[in-house]
């Protein structure tokens, strides 16, 4: 009879479990996963411009008593609708990391009483560099289906890379490449009865930065109540609420988004040949007296 008695009460139990564990889903349908709250984070982060616009033009007073729900809206009449995307570094705050990568090293011994010249190996070696962009603030069109943007990447004062942005996707996007650097052969003088070791390396250097990327829009506005078209860039003059949006300044008549990427790009242009003095001591790699630097442009 006890035995039955525990039986029960267990059962009891679970039942209830069970019910509160309903109870609770109930009480709280809004509870999402971590994957939906950053879906919704990256739909937050990129914004239609059209919805933009058509927030904007809603802000427009009709000053017409009366007009009820009626108000200012976009039309193609007069400016047609035009979509462009553009985009810029911002330079002055690119941050450029160093990484000297090691190809070779040669050991000359001038026993000698006379200066020699005495010549490198050739060394060659393959070297992957890669290039990523991402998109914090993007931007939608419901009207164009292409949402890319290419910015040049200025490295030693010429265009090196073209960055690719697509702004209606916030995930990194990341490519990279594999060349063989080779460096040639090079001449080094040894003083007599002196001991050098040349070390040559690739000069890899890495960039990070950030870069502002604009949507400019040239479309009508129309007046509900005159039923005049003006370029979207006037009517965003008497808006009480612009919603983020500014003039182009490549045109008054069109109006601008902002949003903002991140890159970091690796690259080399240099060769860098150093030469030490060995002569007392003379070979481990971390001793020598260092003679002589040379900075060689890669061809």
């Amino acid at each position: 009879m006890k035995k039955n008695a525990k039986i029960t009460k267990s059962i009891l139990a679970l039942t209830a479990i069970a019910t509160l564990g309903t109870g609770l889903a109930s009480s709280f349908p809004n509870v999402v996963s971590a994957a939906q709250i950053e879906t919704r984070s990256q739909e937050a982060a990129v914004q239609d411009v059209y919805v933009n616009i058509d927030t904007m033009l809603a802000t427009i007073p009709s000053g017409i008593p009366g007009l009820g729900s009626k108000g200012w809206h976009r039309t193609d009449l007069v400016y047609g609708n035009q979509y462009s995307l553009s985009g810029v570094n911002i330079q002055e705050n690119n941050v450029t990391n160093v990484e000297p990568l090691f190809l070779g090293r040669n050991t000359f011994t001038n026993t000698t009483d006379q200066d020699q010249t005495y010549n490198t190996s050739t060394f060659e070696q393959a070297v992957t560099t890669e290039t990523s962009t991402s998109v914090q603030a993007g931007f939608t069109s419901s009207t164009t289906v292409s949402g890319k943007v290419g910015i040049p990447f200025v490295a030693e004062g010429e265009v090196s890379e073209t960055l690719e942005f697509n702004v209606s996707d916030t995930t990194t996007n990341t490519k990279s490449k594999t060349n063989t650097i080779a460096a040639p052969s090079q001449p080094v003088i040894v003083p007599a009865h002196k001991t050098y070791r040349t070390e040559v390396y690739f000069e890899k250097k890495k960039t990070s930065g950030n870069v502002e990327l604009y949507a400019d829009v040239l479309t009508g506005a129309q007046d509900p109540f005159t039923r005049e078209v003006l370029p979207v860039g006037s009517a965003l003059d008497k808006a009480k609420n612009k919603n983020g949006l500014t003039k182009s300044p490549n045109d008054p008549n069109q109006v601008r988004s902002k949003g903002k990427g991140k890159f970091a790009v690796e690259y080399g242009t240099n060769l860098i040949v150093k030469t030490y003095d060995v002569t007392s001591g003379a070979r481990s790699t971390n001793s020598g007296t260092l003679v002589d630097t040379k900075v060689i442009p890669l061809k």
